[in-house]
């Protein structure tokens, strides 16, 4: 979705390398997600739904914030945005309507989530699109299903298929294609 939008809104044609990044990670993640299997993948209407919403809010969060990315520091525009986030998800769900026992572990698992499961990961990834662009980061993000897989292979001794190499190969290989620049030609100066 990123690639398009970008290449719609400054008339501008990805390289051939983004072009087979996409690809890439677009196959990489789907053979990781369903063994290259399609009638593998159940999902209700509403996980589809949902899902959809989610990445359309993650393109729009990747491509939109560019000026305020150059007006303003990145963890200011972070903490301006989960404060408003944590705001209206109050009328929906509020906070003091869940029953939690505050103890060391549950105050820590928190901080946990909060640190390392919200605020690192959004404070690099806008790091990255301030300094490599949007393009480049959400295809760089495609490596969440990777780490996804190497988890769950490590912590709950999931069997990969052979197919599910080739979507680890994808995937390595989309983050190989952004990091190969071609080369400019030189100019010449006419005397």
């Amino acid at each position: 979705m990123i690639v398009i939008y970008i290449s719609i809104r400054y008339h501008k044609m990805p390289s051939f390398f983004e072009f087979f990044a996409v690809l890439c990670a677009l196959l990489g993640t789907f053979l990781l997600a369903t063994h290259g299997n399609v009638k593998s993948l159940t999902n209700s209407p509403l996980a589809l739904f949902w899902g959809l919403v989610s990445a359309v809010a993650l393109a729009f969060y990747t491509a939109f914030p560019k000026r305020l990315l150059q007006k303003y520091d990145t963890i200011l525009l972070i903490a301006w945005g989960m404060f408003i986030g944590g705001f209206c998800t109050n009328f929906v769900a509020p906070f003091w309507r869940f029953e939690v026992v505050l103890n060391p572990v549950s105050i820590g698992c928190i901080l946990f989530v909060i640190f390392f499961g919200a605020m690192l990961p959004y404070l690099t990834f806008l790091y990255g699109v301030k300094y490599i662009g949007p393009t480049k980061s959400s295809l760089l993000a495609s490596v969440e299903p990777l780490s996804s897989t190497v988890a769950s292979v490590l912590w709950l001794h999931t069997h990969l298929e052979w197919i599910d190499y080739i979507g680890i190969g994808c995937i390595i290989a989309t983050v190989f294609l952004l990091s190969i620049q071609p080369k400019k030609k030189e100019q010449t100066a006419v005397q």
